[in-house]
């Protein structure tokens, strides 16, 4: 509770009696970032059911949780809890109740398909029990060669006849026209599938973009 309370910015007490539901009249504002921090909707907060007109797609929430870089390889980057935010997206297509998150990206080396700026949701295929397959996008993570940290990049994934997988880009940059290389592949740790230094930890089964003003 306590650790709930300081990622949220409220006080043990308050987020005690919101949680619990002795709270009278809590702030909109203060229940979403308690959801946002134990990755849970506010309705399951308040309890209170979420009546859906007649023919309207339901929306779920995603926490996004980091940054993504789509270029070269960057520290895969942690939002702080206290500065998470949520997303809706539609409750549709497959893998209905697998967790998910949110990852915004950066960079442009998949400008064709994921513009800076926009959000790929996230399911581990971990959680997936599967492997990659030919022409998925994935997040891709790598143990940093000289430090104790992981580096994370999205791609799309070429699978070859001899086994081997290519992530490649998808960039209107001539800089980024070149894949990564992995020459075999197979779980590992039960975390996502790749070679020993890299791993494909999740795949992209969603996009949630802002509109941006047009370029001439």
């Amino acid at each position: 509770m306590r650790k709930v309370s300081l990622d949220a910015g409220l006080s043990e007490s308050a987020a005690k009696h919101i949680i619990y539901g002795s709270s009278q009249s809590p702030r909109m504002d203060t229940i979403e970032k308690i959801a946002s921090v134990l990755g849970v909707t506010v309705q399951e907060i308040t309890g209170d059911e979420v009546a859906q007109p007649k023919n309207q797609i339901p929306l779920m929430r995603v926490p996004v949780i980091g940054k993504v870089q789509a270029g070269l390889w960057q520290d895969a980057l942690e939002i702080p809890f206290n500065e998470r935010y949520s997303i809706s997206i539609p409750d549709v297509g497959d893998y209905p109740g697998l967790p998910r998150y949110g990852l915004k990206v950066a960079g442009d080396s998949m400008n064709r398909v994921f513009p800076e700026g926009t959000t790929v949701v996230i399911i581990n295929f971990s959680d997936l029990g599967r492997l990659p397959r030919y022409g998925e996008y994935v997040v891709a993570e790598r143990r940093c060669p000289e430090r104790d940290c992981f580096e994370a990049t999205v791609k799309a994934v070429e699978i070859r006849e001899d086994g081997s997988v290519l992530l490649w880009p998808k960039s209107t940059n001539p800089e980024f026209q070149t894949p990564i290389e992995l020459l075999s592949g197979g779980w590992e740790d039960g975390d996502g599938w790749g070679v020993p230094d890299v791993i494909i930890k999740g795949l992209v089964v969603a996009v949630y973009q802002v509109p941006t003003l047009a370029t001439f």
